[in-house]
């Protein structure tokens, strides 16, 4: 019985440094920074879900990582991911001057409808961009809309931090008009009780996708393709797509 005891005494401190190291390895956690976007990234008091939390969750966990999200006004989830304060940030559309400090997944985890938009019957017409020079037009800070419409100094910007304080301005007249993802905006408004908006006109459809700190060098870069790789198997075996229906 003790010779019994020893051996498995034995096996299991041989056991127990690679069960150590394999949880260990499974409790490495990844910290993304974001911005309220529902219904990409919903924020109630400490809860935080929506298409985008819980794709980039299951991405995690087939990779082997736990994901941890902070959600801050925009232009800070740019500065944590810039100086590496986090590891990731989702969900950037591609812009030259992100790519200096951001490593982009090569797969998108979702796309933005980027419109011209207004309260319901203002009345207002316009087809393009030169149409709506003469118009103050609410933005939010440090969002890319287009390289079009990003790169236009005659067009006059006013620009909020969050999406409620987008809404409030147009709802006291701030500006007639803004420029906003159709999904969020109206998913916002409701939400908060907003008056009902109307796209005037449709600017583009861009990809959104997960991106990695540059400040971690060879590590952020790895990231970045491992996720790519998750990212395109979820999309072939429906996992995406199932997501997606739950929410839109």
């Amino acid at each position: 019985m003790l010779k019994i005891l020893a051996r498995a005494g034995f096996v299991a401190l041989l056991l127990f440094p690679a069960l150590l190291f394999a949880a260990q390895a499974r409790a490495e956690t990844l910290s993304f920074a974001s911005t309220e976007f529902p219904p990409y990234i919903i924020k109630q008091g400490d809860d935080i879900s929506g298409f985008q939390i819980e794709l980039v969750r299951e991405l995690c966990h087939r990779l082997g990582f736990e994901a941890q999200f902070t959600v801050v006004p925009w232009t800070r989830a740019l500065e944590y991911v810039k100086t590496g304060k986090v590891d990731g940030i989702l969900a950037p559309v591609w812009s030259e001057d992100r790519a200096e400090y951001i490593y982009f997944t090569d797969q998108a985890i979702g796309h933005e409808r980027i419109s011209i938009m207004s309260l319901k019957g203002s009345g207002i017409k316009a087809k393009s961009l030169e149409d709506i020079k003469d118009e103050l037009i609410g933005v939010i800070s440090s969002y890319r809309y287009g390289k079009p419409f990003d790169d236009d100094k005659t067009l006059q910007k006013i620009a909020s931090y969050t999406n409620d304080s987008l809404l409030k301005k147009l709802d006291i007249g701030r500006y007639r008009i803004i420029a906003s993802d159709e999904y969020v905006i109206n998913y916002v408004a409701k939400r908060a009780g907003h008056p009902e908006l109307e796209t005037i006109f449709n600017l583009n459809d861009t990809p959104q996708y997960m991106g990695f700190s540059k400040t971690s060098g060879q590590r952020g870069q790895d990231l970045a393709k491992r996720f790519s790789q998750a990212i395109h198997d979820m999309q072939q075996d429906g996992t995406m797509e199932k997501l997606r229906k739950k929410y839109f």
